[in-house]
């Protein structure tokens, strides 16, 4: 993901799309596609916007993972983002 991306304008464009087009999105800035996206979603519950917070602090160079761990465990479930990105993984 790039360091450029401005997350603020993100998240508040998320409260305004539909799902699908939420999914493209954020498939535009990952590797996943759109199915991958949508699958992630729902099986962790999280809203668009709590995803991309949950990203943006994923992204977030200046913090430790410590620190990452502590912010995403306060997103509505971001935990359960994180596994279900992991579970692709492993």
């Amino acid at each position: 993901m790039s360091n450029g991306i401005d997350w603020d304008n993100l998240a508040n464009q998320a409260a305004q799309q539909t799902d699908t087009e939420f999914n493209t999105t954020i498939a535009s800035l990952t590797s996943m596609s759109i199915a991958e996206i949508d699958q992630f979603i729902k099986e962790s519950k999280i809203s668009n916007e709590n995803a991309l917070k949950v990203l943006k602090e994923i992204n977030n160079a200046a913090a430790s993972n410590t620190a990452k761990a502590d912010a995403i465990a306060n997103i509505d479930n971001g935990v359960n983002l994180l596994v279900s990105l992991a579970s692709k993984i492993v």
